[in-house]
């Protein structure tokens, strides 16, 4: 028999492993920021100095605008490395998704504010980074909150609809 042919793929499990990257990339990603948070052009030297791209540099000699002033870009620095550690993993487990998945992606879309949508400035590839990756982590966060959501509902009407149905009976 075809091993292949007992391989089922459903889409609970493709949601659960999409779940568990996403999560873990966050979860690394802010024990990351902190093991670089100190050295030269690190992590926090970056929020400190790094001008808001919003859009990208789409006019020529765009730099930005900001940076952001020390009484936000401080707490940022300090605080969002953290959420992206305690979010991440509540989110790979399994956790308040619906939660931890909007929390995930303003966290996301912060990040894009910063460096811009695209942030080399070009949509075609020239050795620098063309697109902005985190515009797919918050349409995949946004994917397993949404299946999150169906399947509670779906859940809670087969549980209505079994209740009525013995309500019927008895009746």
């Amino acid at each position: 028999m075809n091993t292949l042919s007992n391989f089922k793929i459903s889409l609970k499990k493709a949601v659960a492993l999409n779940r568990i990257i996403m999560g873990l990339f966050f979860f690394f990603s802010g024990i990351a920021n902190y093991l670089n948070f100190s050295v030269k052009n690190g992590f926090y030297q970056t929020v400190l100095t790094q001008k808001l791209q919003l859009w990208g540099p789409f006019p020529t000699g765009w730099e930005g605008v900001g940076p952001l002033p020390p009484l936000i870009a401080i707490p940022y620095a300090w605080l969002l490395p953290l959420a992206e550690i305690v979010f991440g993993m509540l989110f790979a487990l399994g956790f308040w998704v619906r939660w931890t998945g909007l929390i995930l992606i303003l966290m996301t879309f912060s990040i894009v504010l910063a460096f811009g949508i695209i942030p080399a400035g070009n949509l075609f590839p020239n050795g620098a980074e063309s697109f902005n990756k985190n515009i797919l982590f918050m349409t995949l966060i946004w994917m397993c909150m949404a299946y999150e959501i169906d399947t509670k509902k779906a859940r809670m009407q087969r549980t209505q609809a079994r209740l009525n149905q013995q309500e019927i009976i008895r009746n």
